[in-house]
């Protein structure tokens, strides 16, 4: 075998496969890929030119998405995304030629301009396999039903999105993962088809809306779909550019802590403000100049002078200045001992530690000095909101959102998860 065959067959065997099991590999990877090619030339699609605009416009929406979520700190998305929307749409209006074109947008700028992934991989040849091959399969759907309108064609729609569903699952994964990434099939039909299943189904009713309007409203037609695309992609990506907690204050840092504890802990209002109160406090005692001017022009919340006394209280009962055990204090007296020594490893004139180092450090100390569920809390804050950002000394923000408790400590990260493969 000459070297430059060897390096071919080195780039699409599976690491680590036998000779037979990495035959097995290649042939399901490239031998879909010539059905494809040879479909595409034997049935000829057309492009219908009627729509252009329309069309332009679906595949910016899927380019604003991509770039959007690529600032996330997730891994490549799974097989499904809105993009199938975007192409069963440009399909329906344009032919099967634009449907490939639009969703293969993601895949041409993460190869050719943002450069995240190589230009040619099995990966790539699996991907727009199963582009090619579903749009194919929608376009059958379609034609068999040959509707009169728009608004009759509504079911089929509906159906060509399923029929492409199941072959991009099919050719980008099932032919696919086993293989080259060890996935086992049932797992991949159980977690990613099933689980995926019904928010494909509420985005084709979305889009045959979509499909049923256009004719009316043109390009208006997209905004709602744009909308439901584009919007958690931006959230998250606003999300991910979060500031580094190193350009805080250690008092700073106290209250942002205790602030994202405590809203992660589920305390009530009125706690929260006697937490806040009490960093207030504690950091003018210290010699914060900022809080020490607050302290003494407003009036604290009740309370709020106990809490800031009881925090070098320790957990084994060996603090000051009582000598009692902490479970006996205030539990915002806990959360406010756990946020000033998290911000004592990570703000600005500390150790300046990531946020992982920082919980180390604190899952030390818990049971002895701090308390466990009050660390764990501080833990779950940093997994939690570490699925939105690169960098690992992130500002802890998801309190800060006007969202209900429930769709920001629970919605949010699940959703984030779920963007993720």
């Amino acid at each position: 075998m000459r070297t430059s065959e060897l390096a071919i067959w080195k780039r699409w065997r599976p690491q680590d496969a036998g000779r037979r099991r990495a035959t097995t590999a290649v042939a399901l990877n490239l031998l879909p890929a010539t059905v494809a090619g040879a479909a595409f030339v034997l049935l000829t699609p057309t492009w219908s030119w009627q729509r252009p605009v329309f069309v332009v416009a679906l595949g910016a929406i899927g380019a604003v998405a991509f770039l959007s979520e690529i600032r996330l700190k997730v891994a490549a998305p799974a097989y499904f995304d809105a993009s199938i929307v975007l192409a069963l749409l440009a399909l329906a209006v344009a032919g099967p030629m634009a449907g490939l074109l639009v969703w293969a947008v993601p895949e041409l700028i993460a190869r050719l301009t943002v450069r995240r992934d190589p230009v040619i991989t099995p990966g790539l040849v699996a991907t727009l396999t199963s582009f090619a091959l579903a749009v194919l399969a929608g376009d059958a759907v379609l034609r068999m039903a040959d509707a009169p309108s728009t608004t009759a064609q509504a079911p089929a729609l509906y159906t060509a999105g399923i029929a492409m569903y199941v072959f991009n699952f099919a050719f980008a994964r099932l032919a696919f993962a086993p293989w080259y990434q060890g996935f086992s099939p049932g797992g991949l039909v159980r977690s990613e088809f099933l689980g995926q299943f019904p928010a494909l189904l509420i985005m084709l009713l979305l889009a045959a809306i979509t499909a049923a309007s256009e004719p009316a409203l043109g390009v208006l037609a997209l905004a709602p779909l744009a909308v439901v695309v584009v919007t958690p992609q931006l959230v998250f990506a606003a999300m991910a550019r979060a500031r580094s907690v190193k350009r805080l204050r250690p008092w700073q840092a106290t209250s942002l802590y205790a602030a994202a504890i405590a809203d992660a802990m589920g305390l009530s209002r009125f706690e929260r403000r006697v937490l806040g109160g009490a960093g207030t406090l504690l950091a003018s005692w210290e010699g914060a100049p900022e809080p020490a001017e607050a302290s003494s022009r407003e009036a604290l919340p009740p309370l709020s002078g106990l809490v800031a006394l009881c925090v070098d209280e320790r957990w084994d009962g060996e603090g000051r200045p009582f000598g009692i055990p902490a479970s006996q204090t205030p539990v915002a007296s806990r959360v406010l001992a756990v946020a000033r020594a998290w911000s004592g490893l990570t703000a600005r004139d500390t150790p300046e530690f990531s946020h992982e180092e920082a919980m180390l450090d604190l899952a030390a100390r818990a049971g002895s000095e701090l308390d466990p569920q009050v660390v764990e809390t501080a833990a779950r804050v940093v997994a939690e909101e570490g699925s939105f950002v690169r960098e690992p000394d992130f500002q802890p923000r998801l309190h800060r959102l006007p969202l209900p408790r429930p769709v920001r400590r629970v919605g949010l990260p699940a959703l984030a998860a779920r963007l993720g493969a």
